[in-house]
């Protein structure tokens, strides 16, 4: 089955600009209401096989959920926080900061699983809805872990870190009364996921190498004293020419790497042991980064709602359902999902429009 986005540029940035001013207006508060209109209109023009998506979340589900968020939870964390400061010195000071922002990782795990519960709850296909099970708090958990691991091996286990985050996801998604696999198929394990990270690590640590070598060459890094580094015209062309012109280079690499996990990613979903497909290619990332970063910049901002339009738009239509699915086999869920929005997502700005 075909899956197909025909989103429009216009009607997203109309949407994109009203929000943004009511919001300025509302003192943030229009923000909830209109990433709600955004996603409604998102689903509705996303198709699969013909049938659209339906989103039926409202502003006031997240405009209460944030709420009940920064009263519970971030409150009280920043006030431990504060309390810290102003009751410990030295080690005692050190290590109560230290413990209070592990656990600040910790929800950021569980935020993510929350609030992916609360998108998939609101989202219908013939009427059909979408649920996320499992233990947020146990994802959580197992995303600090993941985190730190990453950390200590200075980034080498996040293509494995990514992978096996997806997979807890998906194992505890359900379309109706039909449960989501994740399984590594062989058209899966195909993708070169370590091979195109590492060369993509390696060719980082390179360009950035090389851009410093040449700023030496090229500007004397080594002679002038910082104040009056950026005093020449010239060396400020210089700086911010090269720093565009090896970031170009980089973005080679990282839109190759990301390719290749999203199609690791995408195939590796199967429902009613039929997995989706996935053709983005480099190009495809390469082109929708360059120039999703060109419509924020020189619409100041008001072009948000249009490039996470067009991500959706390119992941949507460079995917397909690789074979049959039993729509008519699938019973309504019996998961109710959750009564507010993804407050602890959004209170810590995890929380794209979509």
């Amino acid at each position: 089955m075909r899956i197909e986005n025909t989103s429009k540029f216009g009607r997203m940035f109309w949407i994109g600009t009203y929000t943004t001013l009511l919001s300025i207006v509302t003192l943030t508060i229009f923000r909830f209401w209109g990433r709600t209109n955004f996603r409604r209109q998102l689903w509705s023009d996303t198709t699969i096989g013909g049938e659209p998506l339906e989103y039926t979340g409202t502003g006031k589900e997240l405009f209460i959920g944030f709420f009940i968020a920064i009263f519970t939870l971030m409150v009280p964390f920043i006030g431990l926080l504060v309390a810290a400061q102003a009751l410990l010195a030295d080690v005692g000071l050190a290590l109560a900061v230290i413990a209070i922002y592990l656990v600040f990782f910790w929800l950021i795990g569980v935020a993510v699983y929350l609030a992916r519960r609360y998108h998939l709850s609101r989202t219908r296909f013939r009427g059909i809805r979408f649920a996320q099970t499992g233990s947020a708090v146990s994802y959580g958990f197992q995303y600090f872990g993941w985190l730190f691991a990453t950390l200590l091996t200075l980034g080498w286990l996040a293509p494995l870190m990514r992978i096996d985050l997806s997979k807890k996801l998906w194992e505890a998604a359900y379309f109706g009364s039909e449960k989501f696999q994740f399984l590594k198929t062989p058209e899966a394990k195909s993708e070169q996921v370590y091979t195109s990270f590492a060369l993509s690590y390696l060719g980082m640590i390179a360009i950035y190498a090389g851009w410093f070598i040449f700023l030496q060459v090229t500007m004397g890094l080594d002679q002038l004293a910082e104040e009056t580094l950026f005093l020449d015209p010239m060396n400020v062309v210089l700086f911010y020419g090269s720093l565009f012109a090896f970031g170009f280079i980089g973005a080679f690499f990282y839109s190759w790497h990301e390719a290749v996990m999203v199609r690791r990613i995408v195939k590796s979903i199967h429902l009613q042991g039929t997995p989706l497909s996935s053709r983005i290619s480099m190009m495809d990332i390469l082109v929708l980064t360059l120039t999703n970063g060109l419509i924020v910049v020189f619409t100041l901002g008001l072009g948000i709602m249009v490039a996470q339009m067009r991500v959706w738009k390119k992941i949507a239509n460079t995917n397909s359902v690789a074979g049959p699915i039993d729509l008519a086999a699938i019973a309504q869920t019996t998961e109710e999902g959750p009564s507010q929005g993804e407050g602890l997502a959004d209170g810590l700005d995890l929380v794209s429009n979509f």
